[in-house]
């Protein structure tokens, strides 16, 4: 009897010792953070880490160390930039680690190869996106309920560049566009080309570049052939400063340099010196913003002039577009949880769905873009690099008015 008295015990202890494990497990917010720290796009990675850590740190400074009674837990991993690496950590992190939430990848190539494992899984977590711009992964991951893009498609880059142009120098000039074969040009070409034409402009040039290519001056011979008012350029990484220097270099005395991404990145605007001059760009956020602090989490989301000053003392560094937006995309993952007390998927979903913020990057409401069913932190800001009193540049912001700082220049060559 005794020895049936023991196992009886026994059993009963592992059947609490095993119910516990999973109340045990729900002590910890898991978010997945696959991260570029190294390989092509490190200066991606390196934003979203910081991003991600800011977030975190501001949280713990006004909330404390838990989230709804949870430990916060960021598991960053690094992609290396490497396609296939991606998806294995994808599926580590939604098969074995068992994250609430997904915040990345920072790239578009990247972020596309995440797609199908996330997809393939039918309990796939919340995906929080902050960056991405291909609308080939809007494509792919369809209206989907549990994907949440914060950061503008491809073609709300082109939309924002002929709008503003539109509005500042009227339509009926003469545009040349230059794109490369690769991902970044084959996913923003057929936009550029309809916005270009939507908005009454007349494409007199429409020319490939080869990825890679050390000489563009035969497409810039044929480009100076057509006269254009605008050159329109949707290249990017080390194409778009070899290109740019080669722009300069031709003296093709073009009144206007319209550029993408690649304007606002810090890599491209030290390799080409004072070739970037007159160059706009566009993007989600660019220092200098005058949004205002939210009114309900005010510490959380504070004016962008505030979060601004606080990133510079932190990090002794201008901050850039996808650090703001890692930023405000895992303090939107935080406080979902603690407002619902829960990390179930659902309940995440709709209290994402309802919200509305007041950000350093912008409205945080998720609305319905082309196909995708939550898209936040789409519109654009123009920009254009101009050179200032001492030879430093800025970036000056010239649409929407609303938040101009400086007028449109056209390029003297």
């Amino acid at each position: 009897m005794r020895h049936r008295s023991n196992s009886i015990l026994f059993a009963g202890l592992a059947v609490l010792a095993i119910g516990a494990i999973p109340a045990s497990a729900q002590d910890v917010f898991k978010i997945g953070a696959p991260v570029s720290t190294s390989g092509r796009y490190v200066a991606y990675g390196a934003q979203a880490k910081n991003g991600i850590d800011m977030a975190v740190e501001v949280w713990r400074k006004v909330r404390g160390d838990k989230v709804a009674g949870r430990s916060i837990e960021v598991l960053f991993r690094d992609t290396q930039s490497n396609n296939a690496i991606t998806v294995s950590l994808m599926n580590g992190y939604i098969q074995t680690d068992k994250v609430d939430v997904i915040i990345g990848p920072d790239g578009s190539n990247a972020a596309a190869a995440a797609v199908p494992p996330w997809k393939k899984s039918e309990n796939r977590p919340i995906w929080i996106m902050p960056g991405g711009s291909s609308d080939v992964i809007e494509k792919e991951v369809g209206p989907d309920p549990y994907f949440f893009h914060t950061y503008a498609w491809s073609y709300y880059y082109h939309e924002s560049n002929m709008k503003a142009f539109k509005a500042l120098v009227g339509s009926g000039k003469k545009v040349a566009l230059v794109y490369s074969d690769g991902a970044y040009g084959r996913a923003h070409v057929d936009d550029a080309r309809r916005y270009i034409k939507e908005m009454g402009y007349d494409l007199v040039a429409d020319e490939l570049v080869r990825e890679g290519s050390a000489d563009f001056n035969p497409t810039l011979t044929k480009i100076r052939a057509r006269r254009p008012d605008i050159l329109y350029v949707a290249v990017q990484t080390n194409d778009a400063i070899q290109l740019t220097k080669q722009i300069q270099a031709a003296r093709l005395n073009i009144p206007y340099l319209i550029g993408t991404a690649q304007a606002q990145l810090p890599e491209w605007q030290d390799a080409v010196g004072d070739s970037q001059n007159c160059w706009t760009g566009v993007t989600t956020w660019v220092p200098g913003l005058s949004y205002a602090a939210d009114k309900k989490e005010p510490k959380l989301f504070p004016s962008a002039a505030d979060w601004e000053k606080a990133w510079r003392e932190k990090f002794k560094a201008v901050p850039e577009f996808l650090e703001v937006g890692y930023y405000a995309s895992t303090i939107l993952a935080l406080l979902a949880v603690e407002a619902t007390k829960s990390t179930d998927r659902e309940v995440l979903r709709k209290w994402l769905e309802e919200q509305q913020y007041q950000t350093p990057v912008g409205d945080s409401k998720f609305e319905k873009s082309r196909i995708a069913l939550h898209q936040a932190f789409g519109e654009m800001i123009v920009f254009q690099r101009q050179k200032k009193a001492g030879g430093a540049f800025e970036s000056v912001l010239i649409y929407p008015a609303q938040i101009a700082t400086g007028k449109l220049q056209a390029c003297t060559q």
